[in-house]
């Protein structure tokens, strides 16, 4: 299954982007890499740290803050089923 993603032109014009720190703006870009092609995935935060910023030491406790942001803005929804945490963009 291929994943490859990419990013508009557009999307730093995005006035809902606007809205949201550079910081949130890299998370829903990185997201993507993630998502199944109908835009789910794991939602689980300690886990999406791991996978997406390696070697990043602050974002394991900064992660919930950007989803904040996303969801405030409608990029993404959470959701739980079965005690499990997904995220749809």
């Amino acid at each position: 299954m291929a994943r490859i993603r990419t990013i508009k032109p557009e999307f730093p014009h995005s006035e809902s982007m606007g809205e949201v720190s550079r910081e949130a703006r890299l998370l829903f870009i990185l997201l993507w890499t993630l998502a199944d092609d109908e835009g789910r995935l794991r939602g689980n935060s300690r886990m999406l740290a791991s996978l997406l910023y390696p070697y990043d030491d602050d974002a394991p406790g900064q992660i919930d803050t950007w989803m904040g942001e996303l969801e405030t803005e409608g990029c993404v929804v959470r959701y739980v089923v079965e005690g499990t945490t997904y995220l749809q963009i």
